[in-house]
């Protein structure tokens, strides 16, 4: 393996950067033999399998056993996509993986276990393997189009100014600042998610997405630090301010996500992270996401909340397993969303949705007939006493594929996304600062597609997010923070 395999730079001495190749999303797409040889042979055992039942009859065969394996050894075919471990890790087929391994994998034997495996859900799990088959074809199509696109030999990129890290920071806190001058203005006394839920169809919420677009900025700076070993005294302080607002408002995804980002540029920037070792790292973050939702349910940003919390999961430390699974619901909600399209209880949306989504933004003050989410036309029907509460459970965007057209969504969502996939990694892999920092800011690209579908909040806040995120962007080079550079690739 080269040097450019791990698409890795590191900091030279006196903080000079090593730089790494432009563009590494746009190499020749290499596939790597060993997983595809495994995944192979996977499909190989259940085609056995399949034959063996033949003679001697067995539903658990038949049905769930291959079902999984020919799911797992999908997942394994996208590990081939890329030429090792260093570049798979943290990509967008890694965050595919991740959340088909936990949400199905992981839930259907949860669900085996408990003897409700049903024929509909097998049947989910196949269309979740067509959908990471076509999803591949489509990366490896969309890969060999952007090696035949021109790539300029110059490009004028933003870059950071001598002092420029501490303007940024004061306009980060400024962000900050703005924003508790909304809770102040708008709360009432009540906490950011009250505020949030009395506003939401009033479109005041969409102002205290601001703030939030604000952390741009912290991640730029994060990137930048990595990147050039310069800056890192007001990328600290501005970590101090991050966190500081994660556990004021006990937003577990905020604490993740940070975990997360830090890990992957530590991983970009500085030294290859073992597979085994991010394990251990991740591992903790299940009990953050326990501990933090444990702690919400009682009050938001109370430290009596966290103690209390952390006494209960002490005295029943089963219960951070039982709360963890819990969340892992879309799969349940795939099979009953399958099994109310299959008995026409839900209606094609005719591909709908996906226009439907790019008015999402729309207040509903403005639009009063605005159309729901595919996710709560979904859960009004599952779910009508949790949706009377105002929950949504995630539909994922296989079903949503499905209520628009038909079997062949499946297939042209699995396109999409693989195009979009290799797209994404393309803009992260760039020298661009403004791109990266966007990227970091949907990190775990396409995971949140996957679950929410299209027409979704996710979907909804990334285009609102990215307009914010553009202005801010111009702002920062008219006022100076960021400055123009021509530089050569």
């Amino acid at each position: 393996m080269t040097a450019t395999d791990t698409a890795l730079s590191r900091p030279g001495s006196r903080g000079m950067e090593v730089p790494r190749p432009a563009y590494p999303a746009l190499r020749p797409l290499v596939i790597d033999p060993r997983p595809l040889l495994l995944a192979s042979a996977g499909f190989g055992i259940a085609l056995l399998l399949q034959l063996v039942s033949l003679i001697w009859p067995s539903p658990d065969i038949t049905g769930y056993g291959v079902t999984l394996l020919c799911l797992c050894s999908s997942l394994v075919v996208v590990r081939a996509l890329y030429p090792n471990g260093n570049r798979f890790l943290f990509s967008t087929g890694f965050w595919l993986v991740v959340t088909v391994f936990f949400y199905m994998v992981l839930k259907s034997i949860d669900t085996w276990s408990k003897d409700l495996i049903s024929d509909t859900l097998v049947e989910v799990l196949w269309l979740t393997i067509g959908f990471i088959l076509t999803y591949c074809v489509a990366f490896i199509w969309t890969g060999r189009r952007l090696m035949n696109a021109a790539v300029r030999s110059q490009r004028v990129l933003p870059v950071i100014p001598p002092g420029g890290e501490w303007l940024l920071l004061l306009i980060y806190a400024g962000f900050k600042v703005f924003g508790v001058l909304l809770m102040a203005a708008l709360g009432g006394g009540g906490d950011q998610l009250e505020v949030l839920a009395a506003t939401q169809n009033a479109g005041a919420s969409y102002i205290f997405r601001i703030p939030q677009a604000g952390n741009v900025i912290f991640l730029g700076l994060l990137f930048h630090s990595f990147k050039t070993n310069r800056g890192w005294s007001a990328t600290g302080i501005a970590l101090a301010l991050y966190l500081g607002e994660a556990v004021l408002s006990t937003s577990r995804l905020a604490i993740v996500m940070l975990v997360l980002t830090t890990t992957f540029l530590y991983h970009r920037y500085r030294r290859p992270i073992p597979m085994l070792r991010l394990a251990f790292i991740s591992a903790p973050l299940v009990l953050v996401v326990v501990l933090f939702g444990y702690a919400r349910n009682i009050e938001v940003g109370s430290a009596g909340a966290y103690a209390e919390a952390i006494q209960v999961l002490t005295d029943e430390p089963t219960l951070v397993t039982d709360l963890f699974m819990a969340r892992m619901d879309l799969l349940p909600e795939m099979v009953l969303g399958l099994d109310l399209y299959k008995n026409e209880t839900l209606q094609s949306l005719n591909g709908a949705s996906y226009i439907y989504a790019f008015l999402h933004s729309i207040p509903r003050n403005l639009w009063e007939a605005k159309p729901p989410l595919t996710a709560a036309l979904l859960t009004a029907e599952t779910h009508p006493i949790a949706f009377a509460d105002g929950v949504n459970i995630f539909p994922s965007l296989i079903v949503e594929g499905i209520l628009n057209f038909s079997y062949a969504g499946v297939v042209l969502t699995g396109l999409l996304t693989g195009y979009l996939a290799r797209q994404f990694e393309r803009i992260m892999d760039s020298e661009h600062l403004g791109a990266t920092a966007w990227s970091l800011a949907a990190f775990t690209f396409p995971m949140g597609l996957f679950n929410e579908g299209v027409h979704s909040n996710f979907t909804g806040n990334m285009l609102y997010m990215t307009a914010l995120m553009a202005l801010i962007y111009k702002g920062l080079l008219i006022c100076g923070a960021l400055k123009r550079q021509r530089t050569t690739l």
